[in-house]
């Protein structure tokens, strides 16, 4: 593991991305591997952001798009495999007065309510940063809307980078065809 704050802390087990698993991680801010807290952010049917790594989470056996379920309805199913998914602001609170980095990955968000939401949790926060893949990043800012969520990242002072790569501005570098071009491989480092 690269980072021993991946996923709260938990990277790998039933605790990531939860409060529980966080707090039963907080001792390894003194390992030299732990880089930065980090941990997923999605979006609900209902608009309610909460912390899950998977697109998909098991209800009464079949596997469901979280996007598709109501924040409720994610909460239960955690709560059927002893899992307690936080809300996004449950997360900020606990993390709020935390020194270390934090970098929160943006994996699905459809509103402009969940993403000035985001915005306004990292801005004023020095440490903190969001990041995406470069497909999830065009799903979450369309690119119709693209410009004016990039006029307000600027606003507030936030940075949208890529994950793995946090030197590239993903809002920079979709407004160019050749920078997004380098800027989708895994394995291109340097720009």
């Amino acid at each position: 593991m690269k980072n021993l704050g991946h996923r709260l802390g938990a990277s790998g087990t039933v605790l990531e991305n939860t409060i529980e698993g966080f707090l039963e991680s907080v001792d390894l801010v003194s390992d030299k591997r732990f880089k930065y807290w980090e941990f997923d952010v999605r979006e609900s049917s209902d608009g309610v952001l909460f912390a899950f790594h998977d697109d998909c989470i098991k209800i009464n056996g079949k596997m469901i798009e979280t996007r598709f379920l109501s924040y409720d309805e994610v909460y239960r199913a955690g709560d059927s495999m002893m899992i307690s998914i936080p809300t996004f602001q449950q997360i900020i609170e606990v993390l709020r007065d935390r020194e270390e980095r934090v970098m929160i990955e943006i994996k699905s968000v459809h509103s402009d309510a969940a993403r000035e939401d985001l915005l306004r949790a990292v801005s004023g926060n020095e440490n903190w940063m969001l990041m995406s893949t470069p497909e999830r990043f065009t799903k979450s800012f369309p690119s119709e809307t693209r410009d004016l969520w990039n006029e307000r990242a600027r606003a507030l002072g936030v940075k949208l980078v890529r994950v793995g790569r946090h030197r590239v501005d993903l809002f920079k570098a979709s407004k160019y065809p050749i920078r997004w071009y380098f800027a989708k491989p895994k394995w291109f480092f340097g720009f």
